[in-house]
């Protein structure tokens, strides 16, 4: 079974618990379809204090358990909290960047043709 192509996920609103089961949910449907890689999208999304930072380890878990593995990124504004916290334990642990196309590019360039 080949890969599916590369998933978008946006997540928009205030963070709370709420949120973060919906966006548990969304990307298990999004781990299911097997894709080449899911870019998730945090532009919409506010988090003041960082509170979602072990939501996306464990999706980086997540992505990383699944065979064949499945490329994940985020894509948020720079100077957010949850942006520096997360450069900060170390980007080569889950991928950062600041524009879709951005994203969009490196994840090309991670995923054979």
């Amino acid at each position: 079974m080949s890969p599916s192509p590369v998933v978008e996920y946006a997540v928009h609103g205030v963070w709370s618990h709420r949120l973060g089961v919906d966006v548990v949910a969304g990307l298990r449907a999004r781990f299911a379809d097997a894709p080449a890689g899911v870019i998730i999208d945090l532009h919409g999304m506010t988090d003041d204090d960082a509170a979602s930072l072990p939501l996306w380890l464990a999706a980086r878990r997540a992505a990383a358990a699944i065979r064949p593995t499945v490329p994940l990124a985020l894509c948020m504004p720079a100077t957010t909290v949850l942006e520096t916290r997360l450069r900060r334990i170390g980007a080569e642990r889950l991928p950062i960047f600041t524009t879709m196309p951005e994203a969009r590019a490196a994840m090309a360039a991670r995923i054979p043709a």
